[in-house]
């Protein structure tokens, strides 16, 4: 019972940033209201996913390793490669078929996925070969240390995100004497643990594992409500222009505060449980896919239904017919990924498996 809750709540969380994902590369659509770039908070707030998805790939990738690393590094290139391979073949077809690509060089509109909207694998895969060898640094702390260490990461990010709006303001509002001091302190105090890379969260998603079982209930709230608040924090720092790393300092209180309240998520209905479970599977067929259906959905509503009228309609009818564009786009993409990933990609990893186990006797 505990297990299936523990998969089913991660499973959820899969989900949701997946539709998030969508809904940050569909944002800027939703436009302005009222003198307010809706668009802009919205994105904001939605790129939060990243960061998950990056701990979300530590969380269940940095463990100890069950079979060999060369079997290991194979089932990875195989989940991770050959839908690759698969969709941009597919991609490749759709759009030379309807006449929208330029350059019909299969090699290159594959080089430009994975440089360009496909970026997500080739920042993970570094991780994920290295990842067994910090399974058994990380294992060999103690839980105390551990424990420590998450908290000392957390007041380090904290530190990052609040020094550099505090120097945004400084300067923005002319105090060059206080911004010199705060940059000072900058260098003197660490503002990150590894630079601005998503190595941090990728290893994250160890420690919230290992910890969020240890924290008692008043440490349960006290990362939440501060994951709350630095959510907030950095949506305002970024629509007002202030200062932000890429990945945002803010993102790891954020990141942190999220896993563990997924942790303490339980879903009683196996129906929906089910629905999630099945979702959650096609989670990166739908990023391979996104870019694509969100093209057709915007191109289908805005400029074949509205045909191009979107900016004429009251502000309700605009946030409806973005809502609409979103789903659209999001169905679409799991449409298409739950053909094509059991009736295709599926048959095809089971042949290279059953090709690799024969050559190998």
């Amino acid at each position: 019972m505990n297990t299936n809750k523990r998969l089913t709540n991660w499973d959820l969380l899969r989900a949701l940033s997946m539709f998030l994902v969508v809904v940050v590369h569909i944002a800027p659509q939703l436009g302005s209201f009222r003198g307010i770039n809706a668009g802009v908070i919205v994105g904001t707030g939605a790129i939060i996913c990243d960061p998950i998805f990056f701990c979300l790939s530590g969380y269940f990738a940095l463990k100890p390793l069950k079979k060999s690393y060369k079997d290991y590094l194979f089932g990875k290139a195989l989940s991770l490669l050959l839908p690759i391979f698969v969709y941009a073949g597919l991609l490749y077809t759709y759009k030379v078929v309807t006449g929208s690509l330029q350059d019909t060089n299969y090699i290159r509109y594959t080089s430009s996925l994975v440089q360009g909207g496909w970026w997500f694998v080739p920042a993970l895969i570094p991780y994920i070969i290295i990842a067994p060898v910090l399974a058994k640094m990380f294992e060999a702390l103690d839980d105390r240390t551990c424990k420590i260490a998450l908290f000392v990461t957390l007041g380090i990010y904290a530190w990052g995100g609040l020094s550099c709006a505090a120097n945004s303001l400084l300067i923005n509002s002319q105090h060059i004497t206080l911004a010199a001091a705060v940059s000072t302190f900058q260098r003197i105090i660490p503002r990150s643990l590894l630079g601005g890379t998503y190595f941090t969260f990728f290893c994250l998603g160890y420690f919230v594992k290992r910890v969020t079982p240890l924290l008692d209930r008043r440490e349960t709230r006290f990362i939440k409500s501060i994951g709350i608040l630095f959510f907030i924090f950095d949506i305002v720092s970024a629509y007002f222009g202030f200062e932000r790393s890429d990945p945002s300092f803010n993102w790891v209180i954020v990141t942190v505060a999220i896993f563990v309240a997924f942790n303490g998520i339980k879903l009683h209905s196996q129906t929906f449980s089910n629905i999630i479970e099945w979702t959650a599977k096609r989670s990166y067929s739908i990023y391979l896919l996104q870019y694509a259906t969100i093209e057709l959905a915007t191109s289908v509503i805005y400029n074949g239904v509205l045909d191009g009228g979107y900016s004429t309609l009251s502000w309700p009818l605009r946030i409806a017919t973005w809502i609409l564009a979103t789903a659209l786009a999001y169905g679409l993409a799991l449409a298409v990924a739950s053909v094509v990933d059991p009736f295709i990609i599926g048959p095809i990893g089971v042949k290279l498996k059953q090709y690799r186990q024969n050559t190998a006797c």
